[in-house]
């Protein structure tokens, strides 16, 4: 049992595809793929396909990225990038390209240029959601931190809280993670409309070990509302399925390490 605080600030809503890329049904392949290890840096949704295609796009070098279909596996290694329209919206010409490829059988698929999928760390923010029959449902919130809050004595006697970073090396057997301290995902009751009855928050460490620094990674730096009752989190490198009801696996899962955080 991990005492905690979640060094919260401002509740908002993260500027995700869900209310524009991505339609409320989508016709997703009835597979338990749960995590797949790819460097996502991008996502293309296409639902003219029954069912419809998931797409991962690697960061580009020299303006060729690589893909990775999520759900079955299918590799293109060439994917040009090419660079946003000069008459695309004023707003959104901060972000500089847009993918576009062409898979071996012909077809070409192509993304919304310019849309944040990316996940933040200055605040936490809702990226995904759930919802049952009726209605009723929760929200689920990426980018807090971990911190255990205490009152301490400052200077004149006079009492006030500090945070500290929670040390959670003991649920990952010893080893560090890659952060000044863990970052957490987790639900909460909606802040338009009702929660789902018996609603229960829950967080979660959710973490992929990263080799290289000898560390778990555990920054979500990817995320996608699969308006399903799915959300789909990247992190490390890895690209994983999980459910928005409990923040659970939809499948068998590999090296990432899912960590249930309790008061």
């Amino acid at each position: 049992m991990v005492p905690f605080a979640l060094l919260s600030g401002c509740q908002h809503v993260g500027k995700s595809p869900a209310g524009t890329s991505i339609q409320p049904y989508v016709n997703w392949p009835a597979t338990v793929v749960a995590e797949r290890e790819f460097p996502a840096e991008e996502v293309i949704i296409d639902e003219r396909r029954n069912p419809s295609k998931l797409w991962l796009m690697s960061s580009p070098e020299n303006g060729v990225a690589q893909a990775l279909e999520f759900f079955s596996g299918e590799r293109v290694a060439a994917v040009q990038v090419d660079p946003i329209e000069s008459n695309f919206p004023a707003e959104r010409l901060d972000y500089t390209f847009a993918y576009s490829f062409t898979t071996p059988d012909g077809i070409r698929y192509a993304s919304v240029p310019g849309v944040p999928y990316t996940v933040g760390n200055d605040r936490p923010a809702v990226y995904g959601g759930w919802k049952d029959r009726k209605g009723g449902g929760h929200e689920v919130v990426l980018g807090d931190s971990l911190f255990e809050r205490k009152t301490v004595i400052g200077p004149h006697g006079i009492p006030k809280e500090v945070d500290t970073p929670i040390d959670v090396r003991l649920l990952f057997g010893g080893k560090s993670i890659c952060e000044t301290t863990a970052y957490v995902a987790r639900t909460q009751a909606p802040l338009q409309g009702e929660a789902e009855p018996g609603f229960v928050p829950i967080t979660k460490i959710i973490a992929d070990y990263n080799s290289q620094k000898e560390c778990w990674d555990t920054l979500p730096t990817l995320a996608v509302d699969l308006r399903d009752n799915t959300i789909l989190i990247a992190i490390g490198d890895k690209v994983i399925r999980l459910s928005s009801k409990d923040l659970s696996p939809i499948g068998p899962m590999g090296s990432v390490r899912i960590i249930d955080v309790r008061e």
